[in-house]
């Protein structure tokens, strides 16, 4: 079980909050809640009886309550609840919910001005934690998941930045349509990029191009894996932003064609130049709507446990190793370890304390 942290008696969160959705998203704000910002009595919903058993026996819910028929009605207990279903299934819930809880409502959709035009609620604040993760369901939450990440809220609420604060996030106060131009460009229309690259390979490939895409291809196409279900529902909500940008980025991508077609170094290169320069003005800490997932490389020599002493050296930092690849691993030659890393700032302290410890990295 993870560690709990107490809430202190002048923090001003709330004693009592209920999160509506267990997956991802719900069930990480969940374990926050519980474990990062102390909140003593946690309310679960779900429409799946194993992500509420589960979130029962680890202590991250203190209830729990089986949609579609458990009553929302002992949500009035709650002074803050958590919508953290698909975006379908906001507006209707959120309309219900604001009518039994006289405390703070909010959502976590990635879409804001529909739902926050449809709720006229006084007590709702739309919302939206830029992090995530392509992979699904409560067994991949985390109380992490919000370190360092922005969380957007559509309204001042002195309530929600207290909560998003103690669970080690940023809040931003943006208008409901400046959010979905915004995310529609840094999430959604990555997500259809990465889909159509995809998509590309998959349809030209008879045989060779799989085993050619293992590196840097899956790598900048991980995204397509996302859940098609809730990416079809979120590009339908997020339409009247995502199709302007669809139409600028195949404009984009036109001027690139006509570079080619004219055989021009010149404007090939600007347009790489132009790229890599706002590439390289981006933050380097902190997370966004997508989650970055850093490769860090290590050079290991051919000896019985080296593998076990490295991650035990991380692990004994705390560094979170999210998967591991061994490739290229000859007899007597050594091999080559590529550990998968939540952010670059966890790659950045895993590279030091390796190479503390006399191993070469990249």
């Amino acid at each position: 079980m993870e560690p709990r942290e107490q809430q202190r008696p002048d923090s001003g969160l709330p004693g009592c909050v209920g999160v509506v959705g267990l997956g991802l998203i719900g069930g990480s704000l969940a374990r926050a809640l519980k474990r990062r910002a102390g909140i003593q009595r946690v309310i679960a919903y779900d429409l799946d009886q194993k992500s509420l058993d589960a979130a029962l026996a680890d202590g991250t819910a203190d209830e729990i309550h089986l949609l579609p028929h458990a009553p929302l009605s002992v949500l009035s207990q709650a002074e803050a609840v958590f919508i953290c279903t698909p975006v379908e299934t906001v507006v209707p819930l959120a309309r219900q919910i604001c009518d039994i809880c006289p405390g703070l409502v909010t959502d976590v959709a990635s879409t804001k001005e529909a739902i926050c035009s449809a709720i006229k609620a006084d007590n709702f604040v739309g919302g939206h934690p830029m992090a995530g993760s392509e992979r699904v369901g409560y067994g991949a939450s985390s109380a992490s998941l919000f370190e360092n990440a922005v969380y957007v809220l559509c309204k001042p609420d002195e309530r929600l930045t207290a909560i998003i604060e103690a669970i080690g996030a940023f809040p931003l106060h943006l208008a409901p349509a400046v959010h979905d131009q915004s995310v529609a460009a840094v999430s959604h229309l990555p997500h259809v990029a990465a889909s159509a690259l995809t998509l590309l390979a998959a349809r030209a490939d008879h045989g060779v191009l799989k085993r050619l895409a293992a590196g840097g291809f899956r790598d900048i196409t991980r995204i397509a894996s996302s859940d098609p279900s809730l990416w079809a529902q979120i590009c339908q909500s997020a339409r009247p932003s995502l199709l302007p940008l669809i139409e600028a980025y195949r404009s984009t991508l036109q001027e690139f064609e006509t570079a080619l077609r004219q055989d021009d170094r010149d404007s090939l290169m600007r347009l790489f130049a132009d790229a890599a320069a706002y590439r390289n003005s981006l933050p380097i800490d902190g997370r966004g709507a997508m989650e970055a997932l850093c490769t860090l490389t290590v050079h290991l020599s051919d000896q019985p446990g080296e593998l076990g002493k490295v991650t035990t050296l991380l692990g004994d930092r705390q560094i979170n190793i999210r998967n591991i690849r061994i490739r290229d691993f000859r007899t007597y030659e050594g091999g080559v370890l590529q550990l998968l890393l939540p952010d670059s700032r966890q790659a950045r302290k895993a590279a030091g304390i390796l190479k503390e410890a006399g191993y070469a990295t990249e």
